[in-house]
């Protein structure tokens, strides 16, 4: 008996004395049939699945004229082997109606019903009576995008207001089916709005004796939190806690700040990565000194306003710092809202992170601002957290989880496929000379503006390449050292790279050559060329 399968509509819980005799019919049969129920030649019948399309508002219904069933009616088909039930719905619902834009309202069943199936002919061939045990599932597409029939299947592909169903179905039969599902996918689109403030109490509750401590949890200091927020970006807490220690020690407060040579900024910032964060940081501290005479402002317009800042820095910076009911909706925040509201939209998308910043901005309590903006910072880096299985069991939500209830919280959140990183091949030299090794400064614009280097080339170069490029340089190059391969993985793009080492006889003015102790303490040179040097 295929287990999972089994699970899943063992946990559908129905609703009426027939929803249960279906069901109880349907389970009996998996214990009998196994995954034989999934094929069109069981004999004893087979699991269809459907999809109920509803718009994001829930007023309107996407149907088509079944050729089979001479009647418009739902998206759906048999399940053909395959025990992904919610994944067939799905892929049904597209092939159908040719809409791509569509997510599930929920990963639960919605409905259970044992189907008799007339006599009919399909492509030519006779089918006899039989019985569907269908599964449905409530799905949700934007009106506004094309759709088309599938001309061996259906016909008139068209939306409907909910209301015009029972006009356009002539299988009276199905009308009260339509009727309980449309009831129920609005009962529980109901009851997502109701989860953002119900989960304030046990999470508010949860927080305090459950919270790591952290160096910028210790302060409400604006400049300190802004600080730690804005190192915290792309990199790890642990990675942070050294440089947050070290950047704040050198530069204790927005004038120091301000006032930093960019190459002593630079250094503070080495192997943190991303250093336009840096220069948008030294760029918003000198606007807070000439504009607000270093005093940082406090109302979350004019924190949004300066460079380098978003809408989850300011919202953090305001709640923590000032008190102000503004959330801080980054992509731990959108995993917990995600599997608590069971939400299969794409977290990526900007309008459904706007959804959610507005449904907390709703309820965001006056009196514990802060607390809340770190709590659902820290369930979602502790408890629910990315890459795995969330900690269910001691999570303080569980109760209200609705992806947790019907377990699929392994499938969210949902984020759309990313464009595939690009690869690019480098040479990168390592020319010494005198005990002094060769290092300039890259172009303004692009990756790694004006960084310090190794000097480096496109491809990969044969050793005899390599000298001839060094040679050019007017380097004098005598002989290879060594040869070895890194590797360095930026947000879009990897550089494979082979590092030439060459001891060199000049030293040309095109390079600034630096010793041992420079590079250590003067010369800021990103991870991706340390590595080699390393």
């Amino acid at each position: 008996m295929p287990e999972q399968l089994y699970t899943e509509i063992a946990r559908y819980l129905p609703a009426t004395p027939q929803e249960a005799a279906d069901r109880e019919t349907l389970l009996g049969l998996l214990r009998e049939h196994g995954t034989h129920l999934l094929d069109r030649d069981c004999e004893a019948g087979h699991i269809t699945c459907s999809g109920f399309i509803l718009s994001p508002d829930l007023q309107q219904t996407l149907m088509a004229y079944h050729l089979v069933y001479q009647s418009v009616g739902w998206t759906g088909g048999h399940a053909d082997g395959d025990p992904d039930l919610l994944g067939v719905a799905l892929r049904e619902a597209k092939e159908e109606t040719s809409v791509t834009k569509i997510w599930p309202l929920s990963g639960r069943i919605l409905s259970i019903d044992a189907l008799p199936v007339p006599p009919h002919e399909k492509h030519g061939k006779h089918v006899d009576a039989h019985m569907h045990y269908n599964i449905t599932y409530g799905l949700i597409a934007p009106a506004a995008q094309p759709v088309a029939d599938k001309p061996d299947e259906n016909r008139s592909v068209r939306w409907l207001p909910t209301q015009e169903i029972a006009a356009c179905c002539t299988e009276a039969h199905m009308l009260p089916v339509y009727d309980k599902i449309i009831a129920r996918m609005r009962r529980l689109a109901a009851e997502k709005q109701t989860l953002p403030q119900a989960m304030l109490t046990p999470l508010l509750a949860w927080y305090p004796a459950h919270h790591r401590a952290l160096p910028w949890r210790e302060t409400a200091d604006p400049y300190r939190v802004w600080v730690s927020e804005i190192m915290l970006q792309q990199t790890r807490v642990e990675a942070v806690k050294g440089y947050y220690a070290r950047f704040l020690e050198a530069l204790p407060d927005v004038h120091a700040l301000a006032d930093c040579p960019e190459e002593r900024l630079l250094k503070l910032w080495e192997g943190l990565g991303y250093y336009n964060r840096v220069r948008n940081l030294q760029k918003a501290a000198r606007q807070i000194v000439d504009q607000y005479g270093g005093h940082f402002p406090q109302t979350y317009a004019e924190i949004r306003a300066l460079p380098g800042i978003g809408d989850y820095t300011a919202g953090a910076v305001s709640s923590l710092c000032f008190g102000l009911p503004m959330p801080a909706v980054d992509g731990n925040v959108l995993r917990v809202m995600a599997r608590l509201q069971e939400d299969f939209r794409n977290v990526l998308d900007p309008a459904v992170k706007a959804d959610v910043t507005a449904q907390l901005a709703a309820v965001y309590p006056q009196a514990d601002c802060a607390m809340l903006t770190q709590a659902l910072m820290e369930i979602g880096a502790t408890v629910c957290v990315p890459n795995g299985a969330p900690d269910c069991e001691h999570c303080p939500l569980q109760a209200l989880c609705m992806a947790r209830q019907a377990g699929s919280e392994r499938m969210l959140p949902v984020r759309e496929k990313k464009t595939a990183r690009r690869t690019e091949q480098r040479t990168v030299f390592v020319l010494e000379c005198g005990g002094r090794i060769a290092i300039r400064k890259r172009p303004s614009r692009g990756l790694l503006a004006s960084l310090w280097e190794l000097p480096n080339v496109e491809g990969f170069l044969t050793p005899e390449q390599a000298i001839g490029v060094c040679s050019a340089w007017g380097a004098k190059p005598r002989t290879i050292g060594k040869i070895i391969e890194r590797r360095h993985i930026f947000t879009h793009i990897t550089w494979e790279m082979q590092g030439v080492f060459l001891q060199c006889d000049a030293m040309p003015e095109d390079f600034t050559w630096a010793d041992a102790a420079e590079l250590a303490g003067l010369y800021s040179l990103p991870t991706a060329f340390r590595c080699i040097l390393e």
